[in-house]
């Protein structure tokens, strides 16, 4: 997720707010794009092997825990740029 968000705004980030200029950096790019294959490489592996030995119950633990990351990712976000803090 954070690739493609740094995607989406590399092109209208403004290089004088040294810190969001940074995040985007950092998030986008080849560089950052070979970790994120590797990283897909590495789960897609694990997700080929639990299939390989009928896992369903790692498979699909697996799935819940990514989706709760994710989940939290957002949350996170959306508090950070919320009224409330």
């Amino acid at each position: 997720s954070y690739l493609s968000w740094g995607q989406r705004v590399q092109s209208m980030t403004d290089r004088t707010d040294f810190v969001c200029y940074e995040w985007v950096d950092l998030h986008s790019g080849p560089y950052f794009e070979q970790i994120v294959q590797y990283l897909r490489t590495l789960l897609d592996e694990e997700g080929r092997l639990m299939k390989q030995v009928k896992d369903k119950i790692g498979l699909e633990t697996c799935q819940r825990r990514f989706l709760q990351v994710v989940n939290l990712e957002e949350e996170f976000f959306d508090y950070a740029y919320s009224e409330d803090i």
